[in-house]
């Protein structure tokens, strides 16, 4: 087992994680990083808490206490905190939060967390997800092959990241129509259930709503259309499955719903710019 220089919490289901080297010279780099499903009784509440931290929930639903005010947790949502900034957060039991983190050295709040728009103890509710769960799918692939290129990289993608959370910041800010609430429910049913769902069609019969309104509410909270989203869904998971190096490329399409391999290696290449026996050789 890797020893981690985090107290992980114990209600964990599952998770993954990567260190990453510090420096003297960069001491405010990303040290450490992961990404965990979280058990129905999920909760952390405490004072302070010694790295700066980045939290960010992929799915499931929850609540946060900020300042004296109780808000909602949902995918999508995106907080900080770290010393003498008090945590309190929580998950439903029947829908426990899938989440990615960040820490940080450095005794000050990261200046380029600030210029994005990021408080601590603050949330930003982002509405689109997809290109922020790819990016920290890179940043953990990248701790799994560490190098001597690993930490520019890493700094590079952070670059991204933030300056994705500053493009789809308040996207979703103070919004509780009706479209809104079948927009959350359709992006927990792609989160959950990516793997079996192959169509529009299968989507729109899962979630009670008609495919032309699905794309309609994805087009005006996501901006591309639910099936784009659960393609990149599908083949970010095949992506990993394929660096793990223990499934042939014909069975990762099959653990995501693709019957034909040659099917699969055209709609990988076409999403995700390279085949998928190249990743795979990479494991």
């Amino acid at each position: 087992m890797q020893d981690f220089p985090l107290e992980l919490s114990p209600q964990i289901v599952k998770g993954r994680y990567a260190n990453f080297s510090r420096g003297q010279e960069a001491p405010e780099r990303i040290f450490m990083m992961g990404y965990e499903e979280c058990a129905a009784d999920y909760l952390i509440d405490r004072i302070s808490f010694p790295f700066w931290t980045l939290e960010f929930i992929a799915g499931g639903h929850g609540v946060y206490q900020e300042e004296s005010q109780q808000r909602r947790l949902r995918h999508g949502a995106v907080f900080t905190y770290g010393p003498d900034v008090a945590q309190c957060f929580s998950n439903e039991s029947e829908r426990p939060f899938r989440k990615y983190f960040m820490a940080v050295g450095g005794a000050d709040f990261p200046v380029a967390w600030e210029r994005v728009g990021l408080r601590p103890g603050r949330i930003l509710q982002l509405g689109n997800v997809a290109p922020i769960v790819s990016i920290f799918d890179q940043m953990l692939d990248e701790g799994e092959s560490s190098d001597s290129q690993t930490p520019q990289i890493v700094d590079g993608l952070e670059a991204v990241l933030l300056s994705q959370i500053n493009r789809h910041k308040g996207t979703a800010k103070g919004d509780r129509s009706g479209s809104r609430k079948v927009y959350d429910l359709t992006m927990d049913i792609l989160q959950r259930e990516y793997r079996t769902l192959h169509s529009l069609k299968d989507l729109a019969k899962r979630s009670g709503y008609s495919g032309e309104y699905l794309c309609r509410i994805f087009k005006k909270y996501h901006g591309d259309s639910p099936y784009q989203f659960l393609l990149h869904r599908k083949m970010s998971a095949a992506w990993l499955l394929l660096r793990d190096g223990e499934l042939q490329v014909g069975a990762v399409g099959q653990e995501l719903g693709y019957e034909d391999p040659l099917h699969f290696s055209r709609v990988f290449r076409k999403t995700m710019g390279c085949s998928p026996s190249s990743v795979r050789m990479r494991a």
